[in-house]
């Protein structure tokens, strides 16, 4: 999957080495996003400020506050016809078909199936305050973020600790280890 980074926020301030923009288009976030779903189809990852992402925390999940990431796919788990993604392919939870929300872009572009919507300033806080590395928790958010466009979600232990499992895996395959598994 090819990312292209959005700025939505109304007053960006610089970002870290880790929020750079063509790192999200050709390094390790774009490595690791490479092998989700389909090679041809795109991902906006969108920066929004703060009450933005509490408005739309608000709004999607009826969830008062900032969060970190949600994201916002354009894939269904029920279609006519052959699903465009099947079970297991490019990490998808279950066969998907594309949604009416899809659209393809101009000249060639890729195909894009959603969007993952990050907060900076709410994760470089937290980060500060956890002693986080951004350059360790920006890749998972990424990953989580299209994990949930391909079908997966957390809404029971079972279910967080096989996202979790794949999450892990993935970022093994650039030498990462999972920030919230202890000896990934």
């Amino acid at each position: 999957m090819n990312l292209r980074l959005v700025e939505r926020r109304t007053r960006p301030v610089p970002l870290g080495a880790a929020w750079d923009a063509e790192g999200f288009r050709t390094g390790l976030v774009a490595r690791l996003a490479a092998g989700l779903g389909l090679p041809h189809w795109g991902c906006d990852v969108v920066l929004v400020d703060d009450g933005i992402m509490a408005g739309l925390n608000k709004d999607f999940r009826n969830v008062p506050g900032v969060t970190d990431v949600l994201s916002f796919s354009y894939l269904q788990g029920a279609g006519s016809g052959d699903a465009v993604l099947k079970h297991g392919q490019g990490h998808a939870y279950a066969d998907l078909w594309l949604d009416s929300l899809a659209f393809a872009q101009e000249n060639d572009q890729a195909q894009v199936v959603g969007e993952v919507v990050l907060a900076p300033g709410f994760i470089v806080e937290r980060c500060g305050e956890r002693n986080w590395p951004e350059n360790q928790e920006i890749p998972l958010l990424v990953v989580h973020g299209i994990l949930h466009i391909l079908g997966w979600d957390h809404e029971s232990d079972g279910e967080t600790a096989a996202m979790r499992e794949v999450e892990a895996e993935i970022l093994a395959g650039e030498g990462l280890s999972h920030p919230l598994l202890e000896g990934s």
